[in-house]
């Protein structure tokens, strides 16, 4: 007796959760066809002609997992991910770096042997071409600077807009890992 009531009341529920308002919806949506993964894609690979083609910044989403603890985080990338990794804009921090160490040095020693003139006037046949020629350097060092840090706003401007947009209509082949650009 005991069975017959835990059956029954199972077929009671299973018969509620059935007959629940938009269950029929979902059910006519799974066979359309709409639930399943694997989707019908016109598009072929050209060297190996499977149909198993994906995105690559779908690849790389998949690839990629953020871990965090009490101590520690990070991201870690599958092998995949970081062959398809998004094109990265260029940065200010390597031009500044690069020049920004040789204009503090000239003009840092240009302006002590500036000084140092002007404290005795005697020092000024010695140190004159020196102080000079750091000065020039330090100018010319300053000018490298924003030029580069131009050079990286064109870039970022210009360039980086098209690779990124070429990166996501990139497809790769599952099967034999050919990338092809797709213009949508």
């Amino acid at each position: 007796m005991c069975g017959r009531r835990v059956s029954r009341s199972f077929h009671i529920r299973a018969r509620i959760s059935i007959e629940a308002p938009g269950v029929e919806r979902c059910r006519l949506v799974r066979d359309n066809g709409m639930a399943s993964v694997s989707q019908f894609t016109p598009y072929h690979c050209d060297q190996c002609g499977s149909a198993n083609i994906v995105a690559a910044p779908v690849v790389y989403q998949e690839g990629t997992r953020t871990y965090s603890g009490t101590f520690y985080s990070g991201t870690t990338q599958s092998y995949s991910a970081l062959a398809v990794a998004p094109p990265m804009p260029r940065g200010y921090g390597r031009p500044l770096l690069l020049w920004g160490i040789p204009i503090c040095f000239t003009f840092f020693w240009g302006f002590v042997g500036l000084v140092g003139i002007l404290d005795h006037a005697e020092a000024a046949e010695t140190l004159g071409g020196t102080v000079t020629v750091l000065l020039i350097l330090g100018v010319g060092c300053l000018g490298g600077m924003f030029l580069s840090f131009r050079r990286v706003g064109r870039y970022n401007r210009n360039i980086y807009p098209q690779l990124r947009s070429d990166w996501e209509h990139t497809y790769i082949c599952r099967r034999c890992g050919k990338l092809r650009l797709i213009p949508s």
